[in-house]
């Protein structure tokens, strides 16, 4: 019984196991959709980069090479770098545009707009307001040639554009058949339109019915041939009918098909989903170029061989179709690496996914691949987690070596180089042997093979050259001292010719005959571009793939760049980061890279050969960049320089001049202010007074007073050509002036100085202001008052319309202006005058005034009771 069981439970696991297996290792399904989808590389133009809004109409250029966008609400111009907007905040609909005599005009159903500059000036389509443009038939008429109807969509004219009017050129009762899917084309043989009832053709002999296939939308010529597009592919056009030369289902002529052409005469054609190119020369005439658009409007392609496309999600441009996007379908798993083995191209991705040729033929889901791979012989070596693994065909299989970690595969002499975490070792297939060619690295990063015997390897950090390897046990390491140490090489390539290609951060490095030098001709458009990925092909191009972009440039035999050209988003490098990974070269020349969130592939020798020519729009040098403009532009600024130099000396000695003048005049009414204070009386009483003191033996008061009267007098001539000074100077200045005022009027003469708690007592105030105002209060006020007078001095802050200054009071209650003006007829009022002379003087070249006021004060019946001196200065005052 127990024997059952066991070997029922035997029974059961294996079951298990296998259906487990089954489900983490699919078994390869040619007949599965592809997991890639392929688009070309394009640059959106949306509301957010200055569209008037997302549903475009037409995309049209000028003669100088300026691209117009035509929208549902207006239309901006394209100059290569920004958007310039027109008819902003219109509901204009614009759907062609034509160029009449130098001046392009945008055309909509009722109004064109004359342009010019960025002005523009309307104009009726139709003067008499009968007719209309049609924009869906005429689409692919010749430049300055249009299609006018009445409002009911009949009585169609075929019409020429001039500067004056539409100039009728012919009219057919046949014009009106076609559907607004149909597009008139004019050709030497006649007028070609293609009708629901046929393709018929309008010449000097008459109105020709060539075919009753009722699905033709457009026509176009190459050459002396006329090719038709319907739904079903292409056909030649000729006397005798129609003949197809390629098979192909349309799904979505919705508005027809727009057909256009490249260069080198290729036809580009689109429906109002999809992009196609049709190549009469290649093995699948069509290729389909992009898909997915909501409601393609029309396709153009500019003189530098770019093509664009209005449709209702914006405006596309596809640069030179020599970018294409490539993204799994998956859109939770990326591609991590890939390489070209047979003409078949092995991807790896982060899932665990092997892709040969666009089909899954295997998973495992406990797997991720490192993002490096390499071809030997007939077989592709994937890096992955725990082994690596070897895929054929659609055979994949572990190789079974260590579990660790594997970081990266290379190459040497047919032998596969795997590199961990902590060493380099070499496999050999044949004998499964496995060898530790390095094993005191740390972390190596990268491994390429030289083809002229030396294997490169970086680690971290410093390149190590590994030579003698035909003996695995004993290689010989030299560190290569000439290159960076600070950072870690992470990206590598060999052309497998002696070239040898290296990044670190933005400085790339060519290694040619085993010597290293730095690529000086990529430096300026690599600054500051971190680089991720770099490749050499065996054509002689050198690929480096930045964070925002990528450099293509031709690379010879000395590691020396040419042809050196950079690619971002605005040119066609779409790719979100490039990814630290290996690149893939097809034996076309066709390179492929990885990134982030999609793959990229292009060929090098298309870039460089299609992007010679800068499309941003730049205006014509002026005649005056002659030589003899230069000339004559030379003579002139030479003249005028040296009358502005003279005029600018002259201007500069007035100033000195005036500047002396005015210190000439601020140190006369100094001089005099000092001369005034310093009045005989005043001495000869505070003299007189401290004598006084003297004889009667109060020798301490005499000394104080003699000490102030010392300090006043210092003060005074030492500050005589100070046109300023501090509020704390001149409080203590006008104190001592008022203490020596006492001693001649003794008790009769009182005096209150306050200063307000926020004044800045470092701010500058006129020298002798207070001591001014306080000397014609005590000479005019409290003298001539019977009785005891006083004298009030108050400082404060005070703002004035927003500025901030210092509000000075002194008041006095003696007998009023006009009592001492009668009763002390000797006074001058010097003292006044003066300051009021400097004030004005100071004022002059300030923003801010002086303010000064003098009030009267009167008591409660109206007689003098006193003057009030106030003087506002800004605190920005400068002296």
């Amino acid at each position: 019984m127990s024997t059952r069981i066991t070997t029922l439970l035997s029974v059961i696991c294996t079951t298990v196991l296998w259906l487990f297996t089954t489900a983490m290792v699919s078994p390869p399904d040619y007949s599965a959709a592809s997991m890639v989808e392929s688009n070309l590389s394009f640059r959106r133009f949306t509301t957010i980069d200055g569209l008037p809004q997302m549903q475009t109409e037409t995309v049209w250029q000028d003669s100088e090479g300026y691209i117009y966008i035509g929208t549902l609400s207006g239309f901006v111009r394209y100059d290569g770098l920004t958007l310039t907007p027109f008819l902003r905040g219109r509901r204009e609909n614009i759907v062609d545009f034509e160029e009449v005599d130098g001046r392009v005009r945008a055309m909509g159903f009722v109004r064109q707009w004359r342009i010019r500059d960025r002005n523009v000036t309307e104009i009726p389509i139709d003067k008499k307001g009968q007719l209309l443009l049609n924009n869906f038939n005429s689409a692919d008429l010749p430049p300055g040639y249009v299609l006018l109807e009445d409002k009911s969509e009949t009585n169609r004219v075929l019409c020429k554009v001039t500067s004056k009017k539409m100039k009728r050129i012919t009219t057919l009762p046949i014009f009106d058949d076609m559907t607004p899917d149909r597009k008139m084309f004019i050709h030497t043989s006649g007028i070609y339109v293609p009708t629901p009832d046929g393709l018929f053709r309008a010449s000097h002999s008459g109105t020709v019915k060539l075919t009753s296939k009722d699905d033709i939308f457009s026509l176009s010529a190459r050459g002396d041939s006329l090719f038709a597009f319907a739904a079903d592919g292409v056909y030649r056009v000729d006397d005798t009918g129609l003949t197809q030369v390629c098979e192909q289902h349309f799904d979505a002529p919705d508005y027809g098909l727009m057909v256009r052409q490249f260069r080198d005469a290729l036809f580009v054609i689109a429906d109002s989903h999809t992009i196609w190119l049709y190549d009469s020369r290649a093995a699948a005439p069509m290729q389909q170029l992009a898909t997915g658009f909501n409601m393609i409007k029309s396709i153009f392609v500019d003189k530098w061989n770019r093509l664009w496309a209005a449709t209702y999600q914006g405006a596309y441009c596809f640069f030179h179709c020599n970018f294409v996007n490539h993204r799994l379908t998956d859109p939770n798993d990326i591609v991590r690496a890939l390489a070209f083995c047979d003409n078949h191209l092995i991807m790896g991705t982060l899932n665990g996914t092997v892709i040969c040729d666009g089909k899954a033929v295997a998973t495992d889901y406990q797997n991720f691949y490192a993002p490096s791979a390499v071809a030997i012989g007939h077989k592709v070596y994937l890096a992955g987690n725990g082994d690596v693994e070897e895929v054929q065909g659609s055979t994949v299989r572990k190789l079974g070596l260590p579990d660790e970690r594997y970081l990266f595969v290379s190459q040497y002499k047919g032998r596969l180089i795997v590199g961990t975490r902590n060493c380099v070792l070499a496999f050999d297939d044949a004998t499964s042997r496995l060898d530790t060619i390095c094993g005191d690295l740390k972390r190596p990063w990268c491994a390429v093979d030289d083809g002229q015997g030396s294997l490169w390897i970086s680690a971290n950090p410093g390149l190590y050259r590994l030579t003698g390897m035909d003996d695995l046990s004993r290689p010989v390491i030299k560190q290569v001292k000439s290159t960076p140490t600070s950072q870690v090489i992470t990206t590598m390539a060999s052309d497998g010719k002696g070239k040898v290609c290296f990044a670190v951060g933005d400085t790339l490095f060519a290694i040619t005959d085993g010597k290293v030098r730095v690529v000086t001709e990529a430096l300026p458009i690599l600054k500051e571009h971190e680089i991720r990925a770099v490749h050499l092909s065996p054509k002689g191009f050198i690929i480096a793939a930045a964070i925002d972009g990528m450099m293509v440039a031709r690379l010879n035999d000395r590691g020396q760049a040419s042809q050196v050209h950079w690619f971002d988003a605005q040119n066609g490098f779409t790719t979100i980061e490039p990814q630290m990974a290996t690149m893939a070269e097809a034996p076309d020349g066709t390179v492929w890279l990885t990134g982030l969130e999609d793959m990229m592939s292009f060929r090098p020798q298309d870039l460089l050969a299609d992007n010679q020519e800068s499309t941003i729009i730049r205006q014509p040098q002026p005649i005056y960049m002659k030589w003899w403009a230069w000339l004559i532009f030379a003579t002139l600024l030479s003249v005028v320089i040296w009358n502005i130099t003279r005029r600018f000396e002259k201007r500069q000695a007035q100033r000195r001049m005036e500047h002396l003048e005015r210190e000439k005049r601020q140190k006369e009414l100094q001089l005099s202010a000092v001369r005034l204070k310093s009045i005989p009386h005043f001495h000869a009483n505070v003299l007189a007074s401290i004598e006084y003191f003297v004889m009667n033996n109060s020798v301490d008061e005499a000394i104080h007073y003699m000490n102030l009267y010392s300090d006043f007098t210092n003060r005074t001539l030492s500050d005589i050509d100070r046109p300023a000074r501090s509020i704390a100077e001149e409080v203590a200045y006008v104190k001592t002036y008022l203490e020596l005022e006492k001693l001649r009027y003794s008790d009769r003469l009182h005096y209150n100085i306050n200063v307000a708690p926020d004044v800045d007592r470092n701010l500058l105030l006129p020298t002798m202001l207070l001591h001014t105002y306080c000397q014609n209060a005590v000479k005019h006020g409290i003298a001539a008052k019977n009785g005891v007078g006083t004298v009030e001095v108050n400082i404060s802050s005070m703002g004035i319309n927003g500025v901030q200054g210092v509000l000075v009071a002194v008041s006095d209650d003696g007998v009023g202006r006009s009592e001492a003006a009668q009763s002390r007829g000797f006074s001058t009022k010097q003292g006044l005058k003066i300051l009021q002379q400097q004030i004005e003087f100071y004022n002059r070249d300030t923003l801010h005034k002086i303010q000064q006021h003098v009030t009267d004060i009167t008591d409660a019946q109206g007689f003098p009771a006193g003057t009030r001196f106030e003087i506002w200065i800004p605190a920005d005052f400068k002296y």
